[in-house]
């Protein structure tokens, strides 16, 4: 039998390369013709013939014929079954084989045919649709190897048996559409019997939710007492999203009784139709400050101010029993030796007509809430902004507390205010001679007045017209001179401009309007006759009698320059005047040390 074998080999390689080379020539008289070709290997091709119904529970027979089409025969023919689209150690689900079916074929002869049955059994959980099952063939060639193979795919459409009912979840959907799974929404579950010969009756479904939801019905069971053939009807769930959620999956269990005593229990995991869950969400739901907002920009020490917090939520889980507290600020003193600090508590708010915390009951799952709280600002705090700790508590689903410190800055002014204790000048003025203008001040106030500056302002001619003093710091006092120099006679208007920055950042202006006489170059006293000599100041003279002056030089002196005297006088004032300012400055700023 080798040496026919090896025959035939050879036969068939001499055959095929003839065939190659009569190909491959290009012969314009040779006209095309149909050439059989034959080869060593065996050729095998499987189709169906019938199958039976297959329905859930039962068997079914598929009859599957073998078809060698080739004149070469084939060894050890076996055949493989699988299932699309299952696992690997559930390749034939539904479907199983039965132990005492043939699967191999020992030897198919060249052009010959071979129809085998096959007996399957359905599983009683396969599902009412259509499978395809894959049929793949192996086998070896007159040499023994491993070089036939055969695959074929045949839909097997899978009913249920028509003798019980057939109960399923045909359709669901949540109320309202955009609903907050951690409050609570209503689930409608359709339940259909597919039998269109029995009725199914006390219909029991028992609905888990597992580690995803939660029924907050009075019960997770509901009953139909009877389901027609052919019909459906729905049952409604209200679920809550639980904090251990990973999925949008339920088990519901339906149980039944047909036929008299015959009874049955099947066992569905649906996905609700609900968003997926956020990637990153959170286990830990958190609360914050979103924001918050004063009455006023700025608070006067002395006045109430209104906060406004704005508390959010920011997980879609709910939390509850939340305590929310105006935390005490710390304040840091110098301390009375080694020039080191020590930190004390206190405060310069004090709540009105409430304590220093508030309770919220429940905030909902990305929820904000705004809470009010009037505060009365201490009239001696210092201008500055505070910080006030805000301390959160509050409780997940589980009951687990949780804590959270947010900041609040509030800014705070003091009321900024100058007093001018004087403003000294003279009421009447000449022509050409100086003026003296003197005023004095204080910071009265408690906040240090910034870029302080006098500004004298008029139509005159005017000496030391400006003075900058810079901060003025609190309970200092100072002063500013000046001097003014008409050149006409009348009534002289000015002021003096006390301006500078106050603690909002604000430009203020003090004015101390002021007016002066001015007249012409005065005359000689009352009997004296002289001259004004090129100096402006009068000349020795004789007496208005026309005698001469008896009383000396020194007499004669004091008629003839009284007015050069009573401008000395002037300036003697003047410098007196300075001088006892400054060193009451000095002895201010002396004590203030």
């Amino acid at each position: 039998m080798n040496m026919r074998l090896k025959k035939e080999l050879i036969i068939g390689t001499i055959i095929n390369a003839i065939v190659v080379c009569l190909l491959l020539c290009n012969v314009n008289s040779i006209q095309a013709a149909i050439i059989e070709i034959d080869t060593f290997q065996p050729i095998i091709m499987m189709e169906k013939v019938n199958i039976e119904q297959a329905v859930a529970g039962s068997e079914f027979t598929l009859n599957l014929a073998v078809r060698n089409v080739s004149t070469n025969p084939g060894f050890n023919l076996a055949l493989d079954f699988s299932v699309d689209g299952n696992e690997e150690n559930k390749e034939m689900f539904p479907f199983t084989l039965k132990s005492d079916q043939e699967t191999t074929i020992d030897k198919l002869d060249g052009n010959e045919n071979r129809t085998v049955a096959l007996t399957f059994t359905v599983d009683p959980d396969a599902q009412n649709k259509e499978y395809q099952l894959n049929i793949n063939l192996k086998g070896q060639d007159a040499e023994f190897r491993n070089t036939v193979s055969s695959v074929t795919s045949i839909a097997v459409p899978v009913t249920y048996d028509v003798t019980k009912p057939i109960l399923m979840v045909k359709s669901v959907s949540v109320s309202p559409e955009d609903a907050d799974i951690t409050e609570g929404f209503e689930t409608y579950f359709q339940i259909v019997n597919l039998s269109k010969t029995t009725e199914a009756r006390n219909v029991m479904l028992l609905l888990d939710g597992g580690d995803n939801f939660e029924v907050i019905d009075i019960s997770n069971r509901k009953n139909i007492a009877k389901l027609l053939k052919g019909g459906s009807q729905g049952v409604t769930y209200k679920l809550r999203a639980k904090d251990t959620k990973t999925s949008n999956t339920v088990d519901l269990k339906i149980s039944f009784d047909y036929l008299g005593s015959e009874s049955e229990e099947i066992k569905e995991t649906i996905t609700l139709p609900l968003p997926k869950e956020e990637v990153g969400i959170g286990e830990t739901p958190r609360v914050i400050i979103n924001k918050y907002t004063l009455s006023d920009e700025r608070v006067l020490a002395g006045n109430t101010v209104n906060l406004s917090l704005y508390i959010e939520n920011t997980n879609k889980r709910a939390v509850k029993n939340v305590k929310i507290s105006l935390g005490v600020i710390k304040i840091e003193e110098s301390s009375s030796g080694g020039g080191s600090t020590t930190t004390t508590g206190g405060t310069v708010f004090s709540p009105v007509n409430s304590s220093n915390s508030f309770y919220i009951d429940y905030i909902p799952g990305k929820t904000v809430i705004q809470k009010n709280i009037d505060l009365y600002v201490d009239p001696n705090a210092s201008a500055k902004t505070y910080i006030v700790p805000v301390d959160i508590k509050y409780e997940d689903r589980q009951g687990e507390t949780l804590t959270c410190e947010e900041l609040v800055n509030i800014p705070v002014t003091q009321e900024c205010k100058l007093e001018v204790l004087s403003v000294d000048v003279a009421s009447q003025g000449f022509v050409g001679q100086p003026v003296p203008i003197a005023a004095e001040f204080v910071n009265v106030g408690k906040a240090v007045l910034g870029n302080f500056i006098i500004t004298m302002e008029g139509d005159f001619n005017k000496e030391d017209s400006t003075y900058y003093v810079g901060n003025l710091d609190i309970g200092v006092s100072d002063f500013y001179q000046g001097t003014i120099i008409s050149q006409e006679e009348g009534a002289l208007e000015g002021k003096l401009v006390f301006a500078y920055i106050d603690n909002n950042n604000k430009e203020v202006r003090v004015e101390k309007p002021f007016s002066i006489e001015i007249g012409s170059n005065a005359e000689p006293p009352q009997g004296m006759d002289g001259k004004v000599g090129p100096d402006g100041f009068m000349e020795p003279g004789m007496p208005m009698n026309g005698e001469p002056d008896s009383g000396g030089g020194f007499v004669n002196t004091l008629k003839t320059k009284w007015l050069t005297i009573l401008l000395v006088l002037v300036v003697l004032f003047e410098a007196i005047y300075i001088i006892r300012v400054k060193r009451k400055k000095a002895s201010e700023e002396f004590f203030d040390e």
